[in-house]
């Protein structure tokens, strides 16, 4: 990893602090039938990253692909400790803020969600990049390239 500190102000949607490696996608994701919640892979066959795990990881994507099933498929990663361990959108959709909360409700388990990331998701982070994200301030930051 190279060395790179860069810091970004976004809103902080659900509290909670994880440092951890990104996983960077441009395209919306859905949880519902996008990921196994038993492993924490995308299985989403449409989607780039499939075959890619989102476990333990900073999952960078623009918003969500909503379904009132997220939480529940959500949840289910939650349990089996397959989670991401942050998220960062665009723009974050209520389905996917409602996955953090009731994962802190449920588990106990406290998942940062930060959106009003400013542009396109891969002009500011790559797969692989150290990021850390604090969903209380809404504190990102970009701590080494991948």
């Amino acid at each position: 990893m190279s060395s790179s500190h860069e810091t970004y102000q976004c809103k902080g949607c659900t509290p909670g602090d994880f440092e951890g490696e990104a996983v960077v996608s441009n395209q919306p994701f859905g949880f519902w039938q996008g990921i196994d919640p038993g492993t924490g892979g995308v299985i989403d066959k449409r989607h780039e990253l499939c075959g890619a795990t989102l476990k333990d990881k900073v999952f960078v994507f623009p918003y969500g692909r909503g379904s009132t099933g997220t939480p529940g498929i959500f949840l289910e990663a939650v349990r089996n400790k397959c989670a991401p361990g942050a998220i960062v959108n665009v723009t974050s959709e209520p389905m996917i803020v409602m996955c953090a909360l009731l994962a802190e409700a449920f588990f106990n388990v406290r998942i940062p969600i930060v959106d009003g990331l400013g542009g396109n998701p891969r002009d500011l982070f790559r797969t692989g990049d150290r990021v850390r994200v604090n969903g209380t301030t809404g504190a990102l930051e970009l701590l080494a390239r991948g």
